[in-house]
Formats: structure tokens, sequence, C-alpha cells
């Protein structure tokens, strides 16, 4: 499993932090603070297969990303 903290990176580089992820890992956890970062993310990894959970966490959102069993 890897953790990302993209909190305050602009986009696309959450997106694309979160595409190298999932080369090699089946499961990521993902930290932003923007609901626009958050949707697309979430639309990008459930589009390819994974499943995704999301979570407010304070003043950010906790993405758990993993490949479907």
């Amino acid at each position: 499993m890897k953790t990302l903290d993209a909190c305050g990176v602009s986009c696309p580089e959450p997106l694309l932090m979160l595409k190298n992820a999932l080369k090699t890992e089946k499961e990521v956890i993902l930290f932003v603070n923007s609901k626009n970062v958050l949707d697309n993310c979430r639309d990008y990894a459930g589009k390819n297969g994974f499943s995704v959970n999301a979570a407010a966490c304070a003043d950010k959102y906790e993405l758990h990303i993993s490949a479907k069993k």
C-alpha cells in the first residue's frame, strides 16, 4: 500500500501521482484538499476498475483506492 499527500498540489498533478502509483500498487491512500481533485481522482479510479472510498477528514479528503477483488 502506498500513501500519497497531494494537499496543496494543483491539477493535474494529483491525478498523475495517482496514475503512477496505481501502476505498481494494488492499494493507495490519497489525501487531497480540493473537492475538484477529489472528484477527478475518484472518477479516474472508478472508470479504471478500482474500488474507491472517500471520506472528509478535517480540512482535507482521504481517498482509499484498491483493486477490486
